[in-house]
């Protein structure tokens, strides 16, 4: 399996997560303004870079890998690192005319409970997290499809919400005392089961995911989002 098929997987995975924990209000009310004026069908790399840019966020177009999308690498200015790939592009060495996004990012899972995965996917906005054991990460992320059209202000909400989800989970790591860094020793994985219960009465936890390789933006990621990164930017922090 590639490493692009993997994280689609992941994301699927995530999504059933998600619907089980219950939907986010916050997440409603993004879906429901992607008809939003100046709807578009298709972004590029230009297009993201450019809404990334105005909330001072750095952006790299990494070299195509063959595998049929573009990957744009973000750096905050408090440096925490996350990825935007672009899929079904007419261009992928380029990033042009794209159909949709996957949005990611990830960290390591040590010292965190399932229940704290199972809490953030309750509570986020439009971010999914799963735990993917064999290593040692936590991905989070998000998709966004551009088919009907969505509103280049609708894009920079979700970038927004994303980054506020993100933010919020740093926080209650540092709260709690957690590092989250992969520089840290993991705790074993396996943490609980996928499913509890006895007799009828069946209670679905988070689950890690078997995916054989994540791709290497996902470590990239984890490894520098540690307890000390920022994931709002200066503009964020202003309209707080």
């Amino acid at each position: 399996m590639s490493n692009l098929l993997s994280f689609k997987a992941i994301l699927a995975a995530a999504s059933l997560i998600a619907i089980l924990a219950g939907p986010a209000a916050a997440q409603s009310t993004a879906n429901g303004q992607l008809q939003s004026s100046g709807a578009k069908q298709h972004f590029s790399a230009g297009d993201i870079s450019s809404i990334l840019a105005e909330f001072g966020i750095a952006t790299t177009l990494t070299p195509y890998n063959g595998q049929g999308a573009a990957t744009i690498i973000a750096t905050t200015t408090g440096d925490a690192k996350f990825v935007v790939l672009l899929i079904k592009c007419a261009n992928p060495a380029e990033g042009s005319q794209c159909a949709g996004a996957v949005i990611y990012t990830a960290t390591a899972n040590a010292g965190i409970a399932y229940d704290d995965i199972n809490s953030f996917n309750a509570d986020s906005n439009v971010t999914m997290a799963v735990n993917v054991a064999e290593q040692n990460l936590i991905v989070f992320g998000r998709q966004l499809f551009f088919s009907g059209g969505v509103g280049r202000d609708n894009f920079k909400l979700i970038i927004e919400l994303f980054l506020t989800d993100m933010q919020e989970f740093i926080d209650a790591r540092t709260a709690a005392g957690t590092a989250v860094s992969l520089n840290v020793a993991p705790e074993a994985a396996g943490k609980t089961d996928n499913v509890a219960g006895a007799g009828d009465t069946i209670t679905f936890v988070a689950r890690s995911i078997s995916t054989g390789a994540v791709d290497d933006h996902a470590l990239s990621a984890a490894i520098a989002n540690t307890w000390q990164v920022s994931f709002n930017p200066p503009s964020m922090a202003m309209d707080e």
